[in-house]
């Protein structure tokens, strides 16, 4: 079994048996790898807590040609993103980024520029940035680099540009935009304002940094929201699992900050 080493960022796993655990990791080098970590779960385990979820860091593990299932040699954390666990909101949104990658790659396809994205998405999250616009942000990079870019310029039904100061719909399933005439004869469409609309075409020509920070008024990121998991979902196949979660915790009350005494 050949010995790989490459940067990773565990994005799940689950328990094996009564000691050992199965880890997937989102690799710099091979995309998504699963690998039993053996012994994980004993108290004076070689890993210690370095399986968490979000944990950034250097992947040592055997490669079992022909297979998908690896097994872990060594992990050494490089950033636990730890701030990530000390506020629920950030720990939903920090699982719906890393739930939205893992269901949309599987084994073995190259990873792009797709390491590069979540390690962007973690870092803002865990500075205690407004999580809605670095959301927005990373789910329309997440589509491009899939290779599911909408059509953001054009109208999919008439092919006429649809200009950035006015307003249009989006079609989920015909992939892209539609003008207000070709609109009502769509089975799914989406409304889309003029902010929400500059932000989708700007989000792909920015640094991810600037379009994650662009301030947006409730009901443009409430339009984005709802386009982008409906087209993450049209593409995808499935809808992200931790959306439910995401959504909970966004609509309960933010506890009151303590009062100093």
């Amino acid at each position: 079994m050949p010995l790989k080493a490459t940067q990773a960022i565990v994005i799940g796993g689950h328990n094996l048996g009564e000691a050992d655990r199965i880890v997937v990791f989102f690799s710099r080098g091979a995309g998504k790898v699963r690998a039993v970590a053996a012994g994980a779960r004993r108290i004076r385990s070689r890993f210690g807590g370095s399986l968490e979820l979000f944990t950034y860091g250097r992947l040592l593990y055997f490669e079992r040609p022909n297979r998908d299932l690896h097994r872990v040699s060594e992990f050494a954390i490089l950033h636990p993103y730890a701030g990530l666990c000390a506020e629920l909101g950030r720990l939903a949104a920090g699982a719906y980024a890393v739930d939205l990658l893992r269901g949309a790659v599987e084994e073995g396809e190259p990873p792009g520029g797709l390491f590069d994205l979540l390690l962007g998405i973690l870092s803002e999250l865990e500075e205690g940035r407004p999580a809605a616009p670095a959301l927005r942000a990373y789910e329309v990079r997440l589509l491009a680099l899939l290779g599911y870019l909408p059509e953001l310029t054009r109208c999919v039904g008439c092919r006429r540009s649809v200009p950035e100061a006015g307003s249009a719909s989006f079609s989920p399933r015909q992939g892209g935009l539609l003008c207000p005439v070709c609109c009502d004869a769509a089975p799914d469409p989406f409304p889309v304002g003029p902010e929400a609309l500059g932000f989708l075409r700007g989000a792909l020509r920015a640094e991810f940094r600037a379009a994650a920070r662009a301030a947006l008024p409730p009901r443009a990121l409430e339009e984005l929201g709802a386009l982008l998991r409906a087209a993450y979902q049209e593409r995808v196949g499935r809808s992200p699992r931790s959306a439910g979660f995401l959504e909970a915790v966004a609509a309960s009350p933010t506890p009151a900050e303590p009062t100093a005494t």
